[in-house]
């Protein structure tokens, strides 16, 4: 959320399983047999294409939104099936775990995924180039001026209270996302919300 102006700045992707048995199945259920059966690549490529494909349809209702995140895991922007599913994606923003973005065997990877139009994201600013940086509440001194001198998009994530927003607006990042504004919603929902 935009704060100041209260738009939406973009939404991110979070994986719910929808079973009979049990109900709507969470990210921490699926992680499991994810990480047991060595399935990150495949799992990751499964929602960048679940989002793309999300994003596109945003678009042509002309619901406008300016991206749409999706966490990855640090093996995936290695896999050259990845560069196949973002090639030309719309409005996709791949947000990279902590230090990634530091490894400089992911160096040329990830400059080739912001070619092909992919966004990336990450917790620190690291030497290479990315488009934004996401700062975790107590947000330090300076950060969010460091990283805007950088010409990086700064987000403040994991915002669960009016006083870490408060932190936030203080430290100069006015993007807040978290569960300040609520819990997680639909497709549909969000549609709602970005026309408002």
């Amino acid at each position: 959320m935009r704060v100041p102006t209260g738009t939406l700045a973009g939404v991110e992707a979070l994986v719910r399983w929808p079973r009979r048995a049990l109900g709507m199945v969470g990210p921490r259920e699926i992680a499991q047999p994810v990480i047991e059966g060595d399935l990150h690549a495949g799992f990751d490529e499964c929602v960048i294409r679940a989002a793309s494909r999300q994003a596109a349809q945003w678009v042509a209702q002309g619901v406008d939104l300016p991206l749409v995140a999706v966490n990855v895991r640090e093996e995936t922007p290695r896999s050259a099936d990845l560069m196949r599913r973002v090639d030309g994606a719309q409005r996709l923003e791949l947000e990279l775990p902590r230090g990634a973005a530091a490894d400089p065997a992911h160096a040329a990877m990830i400059g080739s995924l912001r070619t092909r139009g992919a966004r990336i994201a990450a917790e620190v600013v690291p030497a290479i180039d990315i488009d934004t940086v996401k700062l975790r509440p107590p947000i330090g001194p300076g950060a969010v001026q460091a990283a805007r001198a950088r010409g990086l998009r700064v987000v403040a994530e994991g915002v669960e209270s009016a006083e870490q927003q408060a932190e936030a607006l203080t430290r100069g990042c006015e993007i807040v996302q978290g569960f300040v504004f609520g819990p997680e919603v639909s497709a549909a929902e969000v549609s709602a919300l970005a026309k408002r």
